[in-house]
Parts: C-alpha cells; structure tokens; sequence
C-alpha cells in the first residue's frame, strides 16, 4: 500500500497521489511518498524543523509486520536515507596456508648422466625433491627447463650437428617421437645418446638451493670440473646465476682476489673475457683448467620459484645457444 503526506501550513497531511497542475507539473507543493507494503522509502528532501513532525507520522503508516522494515533516518544533512540492518563485517585478515616441510635427509642423491663426448652439459645447482623422487633433472611440473629446451629446438639443433659428422640417427624412431612431441624430465637420461648431458654442482636433494652451505657447494667444485674434463662438453650450459657465483667465488680464494660480481661486470648467456681485469683473471683460469673447445653460459634458473626474468627473455638466451651450437 503507497499513501502520500502533503505539506502545508508547518503540517503533513496524509492525501491521494499529488495533483499536477495545467502544464503537466507538479504544485510547488511538497510531498513524500510513504509505502507501507515494503520497506519505507522517500527521495523528498525536508528541513530540519520538519523532522520531529514528520517522524511521528510516518511511525503512524508502520506496516504490521514490523521486524521486516528497515528504519528510516533523519540526517541533519537534510536528506532521507535508509539506514541499513547492522550485518556483521567479514574477517579481512587472511589465513596463511601451512608450508610442509620435507624431510630431505632420506631422499637419494640425483646420479649425474654424463658420457666422453657432449655437445652440451646442462648444470644446475642441485637436485629439489621431485627430481630426487622421480630420479630425472628439472622433474617439478612448475620448472620451466622442458618448456624452454623444447621451445628453442635445441634437441633439432644438436642432432643436426651431430649429422654433419655421422647420419646415424636416419632410422632412429624414439629421436623423431622427441622431436615431434617434445621432450619431458623422463627423457633425461635417453638424451645422453644424443649428446646432451646432465649434472649438478651439488649431488645432494634439498628442498631449496639455500639448505646447502657454502663450505658444501665450494667442496663440489673439483668433482665438478672433473665430470667436464671427462665429458668434454663444446658447451656448458649453467642453469642459475648462483652456480656462476660459487665458481667465481671459488676462483677468486684460489687466486686471492677480492672480486665479487655484480651488474657492471656480469651478462646472462656465452661468457666471454671483458674489461674488468679481475674477472678476466678468474675466467682465464677457469678456462684453463676445462678442454679448450668449450664454451661457458649462464642462464637464469628454470625454478617456477624464480620469476625474475619473463619466459620471453628467458628462450631468447636459449634460442641463441641453440643457434651457436
């Protein structure tokens, strides 16, 4: 039900729905439109000295059935608004999810696979649990070396290479299945019989390369260098900057330099001998310890923990080993 009240003379009355005038306007006069079927509503605006009087009639249009109507609430600012029902306001404070921490302790070490003649070694820090359990290199669903190796074609380029010198691979099916559906953490170790190899500079499983101390990841060093002597790789592919520290770090104690890297001195990708006096010492005598044919790069890490770099930058690294290779 919707009644009218009509002001006039400093009263409201109650009245049928406001008259309009000749032109189709309404009279000058002020009215509030009250429903009592639904909750109270008004868009008219009053002065204050109207409040009280106007209060007291519209509680006399109060539906039967109160407890479903919502106040109405008289501001000083001169307006009719709706006041609504107190709600109670949800928690914003969030609640932060439990991180499981594993046990590395009793996981196996990741072997390395490595034979007397690569074309590329792939280095990474050290195996994380996945890898440790399944028992292949980069295995996380989230580690994004697969995707990066698959996308550059570097399985394409190295065996064409590697053609140039014998075409034994014409009849090899398992090698045209790679190709064509690409390869996953499974097909590691098959890849070693096309001349890419895997290690890491630490054999030990952690959950996060930070568990390794530096003493530990300094002793893997000469190891290390011996699986490169051993496998005489053409390219050393070093997946993570932190590994490039260490064997910085680990040459510059060697040669008592006070060196460390930084943005001015070091680049993603081929290592090459620059202008910094210091670091050109380090990398001559790295490279005078590994075969002479082989060439060093550095790329970020593959680790869906590690976002510093966009996937786009990251391929075009590997796109231009695989063009090198």
């Amino acid at each position: 039900m919707v009644r009218f009240l009509r002001y006039t003379q400093n009263k409201w009355i109650p009245t049928l729905d406001p008259p309009s005038d000749t032109s189709g306007k309404r009279d000058q006069t002020v009215y509030l439109k009250i429903s009592t079927t639904k909750p109270f509503a008004t868009e008219t605006v009053f002065r204050d000295d109207m409040s009280q009087e106007l209060k007291k009639i519209i509680q006399s249009f109060k539906h039967e059935n109160d407890d479903s109507h919502q106040d109405i609430l008289i501001k000083s600012s001169n307006k009719v608004s709706k006041r609504s029902s107190p709600t109670r306001k949800k928690s914003s404070v969030k609640t932060k999810s439990k991180t499981t921490v594993t046990d590395t302790s009793k996981l196996p070490d990741l072997r390395p696979s490595l034979s007397t003649n690569l074309r590329v070694l792939f280095i990474g820090f050290n195996p994380g649990v996945q890898s440790s359990i399944q028992q292949h290199h980069y295995a996380h669903h989230s580690n994004l070396f697969w995707k990066l190796f698959n996308q550059s074609n570097l399985l394409e380029k190295v065996v064409t290479k590697n053609e140039g010198v014998n075409n034994k691979y014409h009849d090899d099916q398992h090698l045209n299945n790679l190709l064509q559906n690409g390869c996953t953490a499974k097909d590691d170790f098959e890849l070693i019989k096309y001349s890419i190899g895997f290690t890491d500079l630490a054999l030990r499983c952690t959950a996060t390369a930070a568990e390794l101390t530096s003493e530990e990841k300094l002793n893997n060093i000469p190891r290390l260098l011996q699986e490169i002597n051993s496998s005489h790789p053409r390219d050393i592919v070093f997946i993570g900057k932190g590994i490039w520290e260490v064997i910085v770090r680990y040459y510059s104690f060697k040669l008592q330099l006070k060196f460390k890297l930084n943005k001015d001195n070091f680049n993603w990708g081929k290592i090459v001998i620059g202008t910094d006096t210091e670091y050109n010492t380090i990398i001559e005598q790295l490279f005078s310890q590994i075969p002479q044919e082989t060439s060093i790069y550095v790329f970020p890490s593959t680790s869906g923990l590690v976002a510093s770099m966009s996937f786009q930058e990251k391929l075009h690294l590997w796109e231009n080993l695989a063009d090198n290779i």
